[in-house]
């Protein structure tokens, strides 16, 4: 129980030593439906919903600059339904009067990301359950596996360690097509 307790501490910490964690990242499958909202949002996002090449390597050194990214939105947007904030059942957008749910989060955290000189390959929507409800997060690859960023906690957590069942994700060789998510592999192509 102490362990677990200390392993918590240092994750939220954002001091958990680079091989505290098994390699692990998603194992992607066949191609997968899009998500409503990120179909009409590729509608007006055009340069956000593209071919922009394979997946890239990030240094673990940069988990800093996940973790206060992670931070920062998860404590500045208020968390809304699109049904209160819009009259509507789905909308993606970033966060409008720094209000949203689940999927604005996840927009707010990779435009930030990228504003920092991520790659669109290595930060990936992806979308499945938490708890029974459907929840989007934001998943990053690295080369120290894929680490999960959620509105839902304030922890970076590696993908073998999250509470949200993933079931598909944005292609890493295109944005704009989803890919089904068919478990954890410690071997990813390239990486």
């Amino acid at each position: 129980m102490k362990r677990f307790f200390l392993t918590a501490a240092l994750v939220i910490s954002g001091s958990i030593p680079s091989g505290a964690y098994a390699s692990t990242w998603l194992r992607m499958g066949g191609p997968a439906s899009k998500p409503v909202g990120h179909y009409e949002y590729c509608k007006s996002h055009r340069s956000d919903c593209r071919a922009h090449g394979g997946a890239g390597r990030l240094a673990s050194s940069r988990m800093g600059v996940l973790r206060s990214v992670n931070l920062r939105v998860n404590r500045s947007v208020k968390s809304m339904s699109d049904w209160d904030h819009y009259g509507k059942r789905e909308v993606w957008r970033l966060p409008v009067n720094k209000a949203g749910d689940c999927e604005d989060y996840v927009l707010e955290k990779r435009a930030e990301l990228m504003r920092r000189g991520y790659s669109a390959s290595d930060l990936l929507i992806a979308v499945g359950r938490r708890h029974g409800e459907p929840h989007a997060v934001l998943v990053v690859r690295t080369d120290k596996g894929d680490f999960v960023l959620d509105n839902m906690t304030d922890a970076v957590l590696p993908a073998a360690k999250t509470s949200v069942r993933i079931s598909k994700i944005q292609s890493p060789e295109n944005s704009a097509e989803w890919l089904r998510v068919t478990g954890l592999t410690k071997k990813v192509a390239g990486l």
